[in-house]
């Protein structure tokens, strides 16, 4: 029973002091609010202006729209002496800490303080995307403290020229609206952009991140004004499945190209190929097209000169193949190869290594057609009788027939031979067609997707 009066005195002496402590808080926050402006700079005096640290903190990249030409980050933007944080001083908002109970900092919304009006200069967006609802922090000597989180959306200009492998950078410009220099500095607080909190993406990676200050005069006003520059460099990441539908189907479209080279140019199986083929990696070509970033320095993707090429080859695989083809036949009109002609294919032959066989020849060295008709039964005098020469009028028809006979086996040869020409023409033709398109695909692919390496 001794005890409870200790215990009550115990306890109303807690709640005395909590409640004085409360009094203390309320005491103190009624007497910095009490006719303070918040519209209203705190500068001392009108030549000396009011010194605002910046810094940030990316927390995450929220999206990265590559054809609008947009990034969009969470951010804390942070002003502060400590590098912190956001701070500016605020000498209406002094106080001696031993008349309130020993208070050093004391939480009051910040809506209920004058702010410096920080805005992004370059946003998409006409709000500032400050979080302003967050409670600002006061000291005893007049530094005011504030971390909003920072929600930008703004304009970059990208280069897509090395598409998917490409690195974007992008610069948040943040500065007072109408507050000059003589009223607002801007000082870093760190020189780079902080990176504690990054959530990592897994499309884009943060490389390397910058601040600046800068000092500008504008065409519209004499005075000078200061802004920060945060530099924010990125690269995509791109995932093995994203390469391999970029890049796969079109050199399959092209090796297709190049084995139909093997196929007989005779039938029509070669141009069916590069028929289907040329369609193929035209629409590959256009599907694909249709997820390249545009690109805010005026240039082609790498990627896409690779489609242009490949169309381009395959195209005029098949003008070649249906050239080929008719080259091939023709010795319909049974017209002969020319001999320059002739003469080039001799050395392109030797050259291209291809064996052809030659044009026949007869082996008694006359064609059937000189076979002489002769001059007629000859005169044999009285032992001439009647039935000798009807049997010499039927020789002479025989050998009559014979010499048409001979005479149309030599135009069928002249054909043949014709025909064969054409063929082997074709044949090398098709051979050089093939090693030039061999070694133009190889130097051209390589030639492009090295530079994407």
């Amino acid at each position: 029973m001794k005890l409870c009066p200790v215990i009550g005195l115990v306890f109303l002496s807690t709640l005395h002091t909590a409640t004085w402590a409360y009094r203390s808080e309320e005491r103190l926050l009624d007497a910095l609010l009490s006719g303070l402006h918040r519209d209203v700079i705190p500068m001392v005096d009108n030549r000396t202006a009011v010194v605002v640290d910046v810094s940030m903190t990316v927390a995450s990249i929220l999206a990265v729209d590559d054809k609008n030409q947009e990034l969009k980050t969470l951010s804390w933007l942070q002003m502060s002496w400590k590098e912190c944080c956001l701070s500016w001083k605020d000498y209406r908002l002094r106080w001696n800490p031993g008349q309130y109970d020993n208070i050093r900092k004391i939480n009051i919304p910040s809506d209920q303080l004058w702010r410096p009006d920080l805005l992004p200069y370059n946003s998409r967006t006409l709000d500032s995307g400050l979080d302003l609802t967050v409670d600002a922090i006061v000291s005893s000597d007049g530094e005011v403290t504030f971390i909003p989180k920072w929600l930008t959306q703004t304009s970059c200009a990208f280069d897509a020229t090395y598409y998917p492998f490409d690195e974007q950078t992008c610069d948040l410009k943040v500065g007072s609206w109408t507050h000059h220099n003589r009223e607002i500095d801007l000082r870093l607080g760190l020189e780079s952009i902080s990176l504690e909190p990054f959530v990592e993406d897994s499309t884009w990676q943060i490389k390397k991140t910058q601040a600046t200050r800068h000092v500008m005069k504008y065409e519209c006003c004499p005075e000078a004004y200061v802004h920060i520059l945060f530099s924010v460099s990125f690269s995509r990441s791109p995932s093995s499945l994203l390469t391999f539908n970029l890049i796969a189907p079109t050199v399959l479209f092209l090796a297709a190209a190049v084995l139909g080279f093997y196929l007989p140019s005779d039938t029509g199986s070669r141009t069916l190929l590069g028929v289907v083929s040329l369609l193929g990696v035209t629409l590959v070509s256009l599907l694909n097209y249709g997820h390249f970033p545009l690109s805010g320095h005026g240039t082609t993707p790498i990627i896409g000169q690779f489609y242009a090429l490949a169309v381009i080859l395959v195209g005029l695989f098949t003008v070649v193949t249906i050239g080929l083809w008719g080259i091939h036949h023709h010795a319909a009109d049974l017209s002969p190869v020319p001999g320059w002609l002739k003469a080039a294919l001799s050395v392109l032959t030797r050259v291209c290594c291809i064996r052809y066989p030659a044009a026949a020849s007869d082996k008694d060295g006359a064609p059937l057609g000189s076979i002489a008709t002769g001059d007629g039964p000859a005169e044999g005098g009285a032992a001439s009788t009647v039935t000798e020469i009807k049997k010499l009028k039927c020789m002479q028809d025989i050998l009559q027939n014979v010499h048409a006979i001979a005479q149309t086996v030599d135009e069928q040869s002249r054909n043949t031979a014709n025909q064969r020409d054409w063929k082997n023409v074709a044949l090398v033709i098709d051979r050089i067609l093939l090693t030039a398109f061999i070694l133009t695909a190889l130097i051209g692919t390589l030639a492009i997707l090295l530079q994407l390496a």
